[in-house]
């Protein structure tokens, strides 16, 4: 009788402790800051200010400190690095550099970019975060938050912004859906945004029959994949697949691909249809050795 005790104090503890850790969570959580992405264009010698909303979507109160960090991109897939000591970081300045936000409470913080007479023309790269840090006196666990808007700034000048399509990969078989890719780089010196369509195109009359679109940013001096989903196939057959793909001040990209599509009750009658061949042609063979 004592064990059994044991193991509901046991289980009720558990649940207890689960109960605090998912209330903890929630206290703590909700920081959130718009928009998430802006692009400027800045004259050298000259500022630009901006605005941006704070929220506090938890059921406490957080300090929330605003900082600038530039970064840039490691490898093709837009991974993100962060520099904190930076000579452009020291363009950003805001009215308050830490606020108090009360539960569910937002706030409206200006801040302005300058931009310095020196600066040279093309594409410079800030994140602005907001962050909290909070901590349970009893147990000592901290939460830290860090939310960031991205600013692509662009000093004016001579800025290029000149694209080359590297590699394009699309699927010739595709039983039920596919995707294609292609590495865009940007030789330029500022960034440029690549807004792509992929056409499916009957091969019988040259007409459309489904597409898909969509855009990405490229930043300067690197190269970028870019995956997407192939448009939708409603009958097996054979396809042409035509892809525009923009690149900056460079004339668009033209592609064609062909692609076979054989959705998968197809390829389950077909390899149904196949068996029973078989089958009936060893039969017919046998028969006649007899």
């Amino acid at each position: 009788m004592p064990k059994l005790r044991l193991a509901f104090f046991g289980i009720f503890l558990v649940f207890s402790i689960n109960i605090a850790i998912s209330n903890i969570s929630y206290g703590l959580g909700g920081l959130k800051i718009s928009p998430v992405r802006q692009e400027l264009n800045i004259e050298p010698g000259t500022s630009r200010d901006g605005k941006l909303v704070v929220s506090n979507l938890s059921d406490t109160s957080m300090t929330v400190a605003l900082s600038a960090e530039e970064f840039s991109v490691i490898n093709q897939q837009y991974d993100y690095a962060f520099t904190v000591e930076s000579d452009v970081t020291k363009w950003v300045s805001f009215d308050y550099s830490e606020i108090t936000l009360a539960a569910s409470q937002s706030q409206e913080i200006n801040y302005s970019v300058d931009v310095p007479l020196s600066a040279e023309p093309g594409g410079r790269y800030i994140s602005i975060f907001a962050s909290t840090e909070s901590s349970l006196s009893k147990s000592g666990i901290k939460s830290k938050q860090r939310v960031a808007s991205l600013l692509y700034v662009t000093v004016l000048g001579g800025v290029s912004r000149s694209g080359n399509l590297i590699s394009l990969s699309s699927p010739w078989l595709v039983f039920k859906g596919g995707e294609w890719s292609a590495s865009l780089q940007n030789t330029g010196t500022t960034h440029y945004i690549s807004r792509y369509n992929a056409n499916i195109v009957s091969i019988i009359n040259n007409k459309t029959i489904s597409s898909i679109s969509g855009e990405t940013m490229i930043l300067p001096g690197t190269v970028r994949l870019v995956t997407d989903a192939l448009p939708p196939l409603s009958w097996p057959g054979l396809y042409k697949v035509v892809y525009e793909i923009g690149l900056g001040d460079t004339p668009a990209a033209h592609e064609t691909r062909y692609v076979l599509y054989l959705p998968p009750i197809l390829v389950v009658s077909i390899g149904a249809i196949l068996v029973i061949l078989a089958v009936a042609l060893s039969r017919r063979r046998k028969h006649k050795k007899i």
